[in-house]
């Protein structure tokens, strides 16, 4: 499969990221009697999501309360309001430590500011995506337990990758762009056409990162009226994740939902995980002191 920019369907139901200099008013909910708040800068945003790093840890899978001045161009509602108050399902949160702090960068999935009852109810409930609204809004169930959270966590992030099929017997080799649908250090899933299944040995390349390295495919995924994916384990190489959360080199990864029978036991929505460099607010700085 040819890797190309033109416009895909997963690309006409992802929002447009914007940079931003935003500031939000975080909320976490611990139990019926403990919250936590943090006011922090937005580092990318869209219609349906959001990037910013917190002082404290959030568990992925669960909801969190955000209040920002929203740009309106990127508001389903509440387009007359100062703020815009919106719930978000955690989809990462990875601990990092900058000049000797630890921070964790946090991505959310905006699920809108109607509160689910079952939150209400249980503040430690666990959710995960089931679809996207016609608002652009992330929808999501309950789930009956806690996320397990991988030991390399995956990055729903789009990369242009090479992989290359190695027939030792025929001497030969088959090579093919595709694009990755995520990627962790440890592998990748990939969308691509090549005649590889289980087993198989194959050269993965990233020429955006520099990276290199043979892969065994573990799994491939037939899907309906959309190409296979292959999902690789990389052999030789660890991918360089940390500087994936730096890099203006991804876009959104095409978006899927989690099956009933799907063994991933992470929450797996196409947010862009950049942390972009930020530029003037659209909406221009706020004062939540009194929220």
């Amino acid at each position: 499969m040819k890797s190309t920019r033109k416009s895909t369907k997963s690309e006409s139901r992802t929002a447009q990221r914007a940079s931003s200099a935003l500031k939000t008013l975080v909320k976490v909910r611990e139990s019926d009697n403990e919250v936590w708040k943090d006011v922090t800068q937005v580092t990318t945003v869209s219609k349906n999501g959001a990037g910013f790093d917190l002082k404290r840890p959030c568990a992925v899978g669960r909801l969190i309360t955000l209040v920002l001045p929203m740009p309106n161009k990127l508001r389903v509602y509440d387009h007359e309001e100062k703020l815009y108050p919106v719930m978000g399902l955690v989809q990462y949160c990875n601990e990092s430590n900058e000049d000797g702090e630890t921070v964790y960068h946090v991505g959310v999935g905006f699920i809108g500011k109607i509160v689910p009852g079952s939150f209400r109810l249980n503040p430690l409930q666990s959710y995960r995506i089931t679809g996207m609204s016609s608002e652009s809004l992330w929808t999501v169930t309950e789930v009956d337990t806690p996320f397990t959270i991988r030991r390399d966590p995956r990055y729903w992030v789009a990369f242009d990758v090479s992989v290359t099929v190695l027939q030792k017997e025929k001497r030969t080799s088959k090579k093919e762009n595709a694009v990755t649908q995520n990627i962790g250090a440890g592998g990748a899933a990939v969308v691509c056409q090549l005649d590889a299944q289980a087993g198989d040995t194959v050269k993965f390349g990233c020429k955006a990162f520099d990276f290199y390295t043979m892969a065994t495919v573990r799994e491939r995924k037939e899907r309906k009226n959309l190409p296979p994916t292959l999902h690789l384990e990389f052999v030789e190489n660890r991918f360089p994740v940390d500087k994936i959360v730096h890099s203006d080199k991804a876009r959104p990864a095409e978006i899927q939902t989690l099956d009933d029978d799907d063994d991933d036991t992470t929450p797996n929505v196409g947010l862009d995980i950049s942390h972009v460099p930020a530029h003037a607010s659209q909406a221009g700085e706020f004062d939540f002191t009194n929220f």
